[in-house]
């Protein structure tokens, strides 16, 4: 993404970027009066190269929506009651207590939309202009606008992806908003329907945007084709879940006067076939920056666990059980170095930019400022032994819960978590450090000496303001593929997809006692995990997820917690195992029932864990179906819309809603 900074400052911040979609008719009214005039401004490859780095940039100022869309109403995190701060801080830390306790209110800003309608209006205009500008500059190639229409066509899915996971059914336009005369009110477009567009658009594409860019910046920072192979995989793994939900395995379509039949096995070898594909592209680029001329490369080593394009970032100083300060060498790459050898796309913060990324540091961490702490209850249900389990059952050699649930806190060096002033600033509660933990002498990991089985003493929290976001990688498209496989069933598939799990599970594992069995091993092969979550709530439910599926769902909450990836996990579970007959029929969708069952399950059995079992019910009665997983519709753009907008039925009730 540097190579494009200076394009973008001496060409978007003309005021060209200052179009957005909004529900306000004043949205054009303020820009830079010197702001070039929209028809001369498609002269060359680079005006094209400045409006697509502008998405880019849009879509990252957006993340503070996104992340909290993504994580804030999931199980893994409560609330951090020791907020402290202004009258704004706390104003939104009210907001966030609202949203996780089961009570958004459309007049909340968390749902404004707008900002991501402005990156799909930056992408649309790209799109537009493209052949344009193509015929007049000589010097822009054919085959780089291919490659450069791909990118941003893909850049555009994604943020649909986002909007129709978020809110389920979303307005949906191709149409560039130029000048107010323009702006007009888009209808919802039906979640699935949607779906199928951005599906159709990435079919289009794959295979036609670039491999890799010349430094590793715009390699993890643009949308490559190793990208677009994993947003395939999320869409139809989606797609999918929500088809099996709607009609079951298989179901029968009249398509011009025939019957035909549909199965959704047929979208889960997709997720299988696109996620190979993402991991085969991944594994080329490495291996073209390993050998390219003057490309950067990495010393890092790396293990396969047996699976093929899977090299995963090695913790070597786990091998040494005298190590008393493990380097976790693979989250410092993938979280503190950035655009690691891992990562597939990422959202690129830099101090150069002046484009900061505060959620980490509002959301997650440790710091009087920050809202949500992680639920120790909910975690405890992913193994056996909890998270601070000893042994073959337990949490505690899982290097990952070292930093992304902790409690063992302190801001300097010198600190002792035995003192009693240190000890104070875990206060017993658990922090998603994941973001905040560089392992250098200002941020460091101490471990007790032996005799104490080296168990973690003390971490440093050091909030930052640069951290890049990671939308895709590795570990997050080798779950895509073990869920499909769990979807699928049948022993051949269940035993791969453990296979995945084990294999992301053991490179984290810090293996100080035993040289054989991970945490859980055998309780995964025995389907005992999850357990924990109730079987008297199964039974009453009368849904039982499939222990692979179970096992599937607990390794994506310990690896991609805290990255906004885990509501969005649930709502596709409880999509998925929605259907039923006895439930009522959709009030939007006819023909199917309204996923009250699906809800219910997912509900009962994740949400309602520990020490918010006793609110399971009131969730229940909130949610009511499955328009209670998605966000109510900013109330603005309800009463702009002149009807055209309707708000989500389960969250239909404001006061600024007459």
């Amino acid at each position: 993404m540097k190579s494009f900074k200076n394009t973008y400052i001496t060409v978007c911040l003309t005021g060209l970027l200052g179009f957005c979609v909004s529900s306000c008719t004043e949205w054009l009214t303020i820009y830079p009066q010197d702001r070039v005039v929209e028809e001369n401004f498609w002269e060359d490859k680079n005006d094209l190269e400045g409006v697509r780095y502008g998405a880019y940039r849009q879509m990252a100022s957006t993340l503070s929506k996104l992340a909290v869309w993504g994580d804030l109403r999931a199980d893994a995190f409560e609330e951090n009651a020791a907020v402290q701060g202004n009258d704004d801080l706390i104003q939104t830390h009210n907001r966030y207590l609202d949203i996780l306790t089961g009570m958004p209110d459309s007049s909340m800003s968390e749902f404004d939309w707008a900002g991501v309608y402005t990156t799909i209006n930056f992408c649309n205009k790209v799109l537009q202009h493209g052949e344009a500008v193509l015929a007049r500059d000589k010097q822009f190639t054919t085959g780089e606008w291919i490659q450069m229409q791909a990118e941003i066509t893909a850049l555009r899915a994604l943020n649909y992806f986002y909007l129709i996971r978020a809110f389920k059914d979303v307005p949906f336009t191709k149409k560039v908003v130029n000048k107010d005369s323009e702006v007009e009110a888009f209808p919802l477009v039906n979640q699935l329907a949607v779906l199928d567009s951005i599906i159709n658009d990435c079919e289009r594409v794959k295979g036609k945007a670039r491999n890799r860019f010349t430094n590793k910046y715009d390699t993890k920072g643009l949308i490559t084709n190793c990208a677009i192979y994993a947003m395939l995989a999320d869409m139809y793994l989606w797609r999918g879940s929500l088809l099996e939900g709607r009609h079951g395995k298989s179901w029968t379509e009249t398509v011009n006067g025939v019957d035909v039949t549909r199965n959704v096995s047929d979208d889960y070898n997709k997720v299988i076939e696109y996620a190979d594909l993402s991991l085969k592209s991944l594994a080329d680029q490495n291996q073209e920056e390993r050998t390219g001329s003057g490309i950067s490369t990495s010393s890092l080593e790396t293990f396969n666990y047996g699976l093929d394009n899977c090299d995963m970032i090695k913790n070597t100083s786990f091998e040494t059980a005298g190590s008393i300060s493990p380097k976790l060498e693979a989250h410092r790459s993938i979280f503190y170095t950035k655009n690691s050898r891992e990562s597939i796309f990422e959202l690129q913060y830099d101090l150069t930019d002046n484009l900061k990324n505060t959620i980490v540091n509002s959301l997650y961490g440790f710091s009087n400022s920050t809202h949500l702490k992680v639920n120790k209850d909910a975690m405890d249900a992913l193994y056996s032994g909890g998270i601070t389990g000893d042994g073959d059952s337990g949490g505690k050699w899982d290097s990952r819960l070292w930093v992304c649930c902790q409690d063992k806190l302190t801001t300097s060096e010198s600190d002792d978590i035995s003192s009693s002033s240190s000890a104070q600033l875990g206060g017993g509660s658990y922090h998603c450090m994941k973001w905040h933990v560089k392992f250098s002498s200002n941020n460091f990991l101490k471990m007790e000496d032996s005799s104490k089985q080296r168990e973690i003493k003390v971490l440093r929290y050091a909030g930052s303001e640069y951290n890049n976001w990671i939308v895709y990688r590795m570990t997050d498209v080798m779950l895509m593929k073990a869920e499909a496989l769990a979807c699928l069933g049948g022993t051949a598939n269940e035993k791969e997809a453990k296979a995945i799990c084990d294999a992301i599970h053991r490179r984290s594992y810090c293996n100080y006692q035993t040289t054989g069995k991970l945490p859980n091993e055998d309780a995964r092969t025995e389907g005992t995990i999850g357990n924990s979550y109730g079987a008297e709530k199964r039974a009453k439910n009368g849904y039982s997820f499939k222990k692979t599926m179970v096992c599937v769902m607990n390794e994506r909450q310990i690896e991609l917690i805290g990255e906004g990836k885990r509501w969005f996990d649930l709502v596709r579970l409880a999509e998925r195992c929605s259907y039923s007959t006895n439930d009522p029929e959709d009030p939007r969708e006819k023909g199917v029932t309204n996923g009250t069952y699906g809800m219910s399950a997912m509900v009962d059995q994740f949400l309602g864990v520990g020490s918010n079992s006793a609110f399971a019910t009131t969730l229940i009665n909130r949610f009511k179906n499955r328009y209670g997983l998605y966000c109510p519709i900013y109330y603005m753009e309800v009463k702009a819309s002149n009807g055209a907008i309707e708000q989500n039925p389960v969250w239909n009730k404001s006061k600024y809603e007459q």
